[in-house]
């Protein structure tokens, strides 16, 4: 017996069953306190970031509203004329505007801030940087600018402030007091103290994503934002918080954002800039506290799996011994050792198993006895039965070699068992079908199926005196402990096939028979349209001939060509009523079988049933459906639609109405033809389609027509019925199988609607 792969045995799987107990709940309740702690932490540090960057951000607008206090007071000081005198320079001069003038001088401004670069006056056109004329909409304020300093290329801010007295009403400047601040010596006081842990600080940038101020990235640099939203999300108006993968500090990373505008700095930017305060801290260092928390728990838990483990190993060892040796017993009932008890003492379920499992045992072992002995009497009933069948039964092998042979196949092919035992079973075939056995047992080899399997087929068989005969096979395919096998069930039919050859004779001996009544129908129908088709000759003729004598007569010659297309066109008209005439005698073949038009042979066949009754005035309705076309004869199919139309053209004596319908309904296509007529009788119309029966009189027929026709329908899969009403008329219905119903036809043949 081979050993399967040693896998996790049942000590393993109870250890693994405690853990999972133990850890499932235990990582579940880690997982969920650390993300919902995670979260809330997230939100309570989101929020204080909010509130610094507010607080920050007022603060540095406090200085800055400072700073322009002082400015306008020594503004309205110069605009007072003392600093006009002192300098000595009217800005009434053309040029003034772009003259500046240091003032006030060192030691002056008591309020001189450390950053302070510079101050000075200009003209009333100069409120800008040196060169740049003021908005006049931004005359009655201060303005103010970063700008780059072209000595020492640090970042300075500009503040232009008018010299104007709004109160009396003032709007356009005497002049203007410019002073220019280092924005690091300016700000670093502002936002650098402001540190909280290892990494977090306050930074201010303004609405494209520059620094401004930050004691870790240097002023005029850039964020990086490859999202190209993270930049819009931090310069709001409004003060918040943001998560976002980006620290703003050039690395990519979780990162959790407060943010604030300077709205009092942002007045006196110009339109469209703005300034904002940016608050951040590592998120490592933020969510140290509960991963250290978290640890804390996993190591507790770990301790927790590691005593679950230890009891789990104990209680497997009583459980695992008992069941090990009930595996051994049930080995041994397997491998067919049905001799050594199992004897378990547990004093538990594994005990009470243990003893279902003995009494198995015992029972499987009288069961194989009794087996054992019905396998003999059915192997004893199977050698009669085959060896008693009037069938030839032979087994082979997949090797090819045959290992079962009846009496009945030793009669059938004239080998004994002992001469054919082991022979391949190419010797009972002819050469001809040899290679396809070789074939088909190479494809069985390979773990194919034969085709024949299931199926009962027609073959040839090769007697030992070397003569074929035709046989039919039944093959069965079936699985040994020693490789596959095949049992053939093989019947002789050469008795059958005599039978059937005397049989298709038969039948063709009736189809001729039926094609000859068929043409004396129409040899009879053509008698009674002689009359018809005589009156329907002699009108054109007579035309033709007057038209003859015109022309002989007549010395013009348009008038001449006039009466030569009068004459073509009659004559044309004599020879569709003889072609006509001519298709419907000209015998069916049966090799002519073709797509039929079933619109044309109707249209046909009323015209014919017409000319058989010139005197009726009988209205005929057709409403033509489009369907697909049938596989028939023109011939027959026309004779069909004939003997019907006239029948009812003849039961209507000479008036009333005549309906020819088609109609496509489950895949079939459908006529019905129905009259106005006397109706059939209820006695009769069971008897219709029976030959030589008629209701017409002596001259009238001789009963064949529907007999003819139901033959014809029946030909070609085709079904007729009939329903009838005395005094209201009949209605006969023919089906025929569609051809090709996916392929549309000629809307020009199909869509035939109309009265005639």
């Amino acid at each position: 017996m081979q050993h399967k792969a040693r896998r996790l045995g049942l000590s393993g799987k109870l250890i693994l069953a405690m853990l999972g107990v133990g850890m499932i709940p235990l990582a579940i309740g880690l997982s969920g306190t650390y993300y919902i702690g995670r979260g809330e932490l997230q939100e309570v540090i989101g929020a204080s970031f909010q509130v610094l960057a507010e607080d920050s951000a007022a603060k540095v607008d406090a200085e800055i509203q400072r700073i322009l206090t002082v400015d306008r007071i020594l503004a309205h000081q110069a605009k007072d004329g003392f600093v006009i005198q002192t300098l000595g320079h009217p800005f009434h001069h053309q040029d003034s505007s772009i003259v500046p003038f240091d003032w006030p001088h060192h030691g002056e401004d008591t309020e001189t801030h450390a950053s302070l670069q510079r101050s000075w006056i200009t003209g009333p056109e100069a409120g800008g940087p040196e060169g740049k004329t003021a908005d006049t909409a931004m005359a009655h304020k201060a303005m103010v600018w970063l700008e780059t300093n072209s000595a020492t290329q640090n970042y300075q801010l500009h503040i232009s402030t008018p010299m104007l007295d709004l109160d009396e009403g003032e709007t356009v400047p005497a002049g203007w007091f410019h002073r220019t601040y280092d924005i690091n010596k300016l700000l670093t006081p502002l936002t650098h103290p402001i540190r909280f842990g290892d990494t977090g600080h306050v930074m201010i940038i303004d609405d494209h994503g520059s620094i401004i101020s930050c004691p870790l990235l240097e002023t005029g640099s850039h964020i990086e934002d490859q999202s190209h939203t993270f930049i819009d999300r931090l310069t709001k108006h409004q003060p918040g918080w943001i998560t976002a993968e980006n620290d703003g500090h050039g690395a990519f990373v979780f990162s959790i954002i407060g943010h604030a505008p300077l709205a009092g700095m942002n007045t006196l930017l110009q339109k469209g800039e703005s300034w904002h305060m940016f608050v951040w801290q590592d998120s490592q260092e933020i969510f140290a506290p509960i991963g250290n928390l978290l640890f804390g728990v996993a190591l507790a838990g770990l301790l927790a799996i590691i005593l679950l483990i230890g009891m789990g190993y104990y209680a497997s060892r009583r459980i695992v011994q008992p069941i090990r040796k009930l595996r051994d017993g049930a080995s041994n009932i397997a491998a067919g050792d049905l001799s050594k008890p199992l004897s378990i003492h547990t004093g538990d379920e594994i005990e009470d198993l243990a003893g279902e499992f003995d009494e198995m045992r015992i029972q499987l072992r009288q069961y194989i006895s009794t087996l054992e002995e019905k396998l003999t009497g059915s192997e004893q009933h199977f050698r009669a039965v085959t060896e008693s069948a009037n069938d030839a039964i032979i087994s082979g092998a997949e090797s090819g070699g045959i290992v079962g042979w009846n009496a009945a196949a030793e009669k059938l092919f004239g080998y004994t068992e002992a001469e054919i035992q082991g022979q391949p079973l190419t010797l009972l075939m002819p050469e001809r079908f040899r290679h396809l056995h070789g074939e088909g047992l190479s494809r069985v080899a390979a773990g194919g199926v034969p085709h024949v399997i299931g199926k009962t087929v027609e073959l040839a068989g090769l007697r030992k005196d070397g003569n074929e005969f035709p046989l039919e096979l039944s093959l069965a395919q079936w699985q040994a402990s020693d490789g596959q096998f095949f049992t053939g069930i093989i019947r002789d039919i050469t008795e059958r096939k005599q039978r059937d050859k005397a049989l298709i004779k038969s039948q063709d001996e009736k189809e001729q028979v039926l094609e000859r009544l068929i043409q004396s129908e129409k040899v009879a129908a053509i008698g009674t349209m002689a009359s018809g088709i005589g009156h329907e000759i002699n009108n054109p003729l007579y035309v033709i001939s007057s038209m003859a004598e015109a022309i002989r007569d007549e010395k013009d010659i348009a008038e001449c060509n006039e009466y030569g297309q009068d004459i073509l066109k009659y004559a044309k008209e004599i020879a569709v009523i003889v072609k006509n005439l001519s298709g419907y005698t000209r015998p069916a073949s049966r090799k002519e079988l073709d797509k039929i038009d079933v619109h044309e042979k109707l249209t046909d066949a009323i015209t014919m049933a017409r000319i058989s009754r010139l005197d009726d005035l009988i209205e005929i309705r057709q409403d033509f459906a489009p369907v697909p076309k049938i596989t028939a004869t023109h011939e027959e199919i026309k004779q069909v639609f004939f003997n019907i139309i006239r029948n009812g053209m003849q039961a209507m004596s000479g008036e009333g109405i005549l309906d020819v319908n088609t109609s496509l309904e489950k895949n079939q296509v459908c006529i019905r033809i129905t009259d106005m007529g006397h109706g059939i009788t209820k006695e009769n119309i069971g008897k219709i389609f029976d030959p030589f029966f008629t209701t017409k009189g002596p001259d009238e027929g001789e009963g064949l027509g529907m007999y003819i026709v139901q033959k014809i329908v029946n030909k070609y899969d085709g079904a007729i019925g009939v329903e009838s009403e005395e005094g209201k008329g009949t209605t006969f219905t023919i089906t025929f199988p569609a051809c090709e119903p996916d392929q549309p036809e000629d809307t020009d043949k199909q869509q035939h609607s109309g009265n005639s």
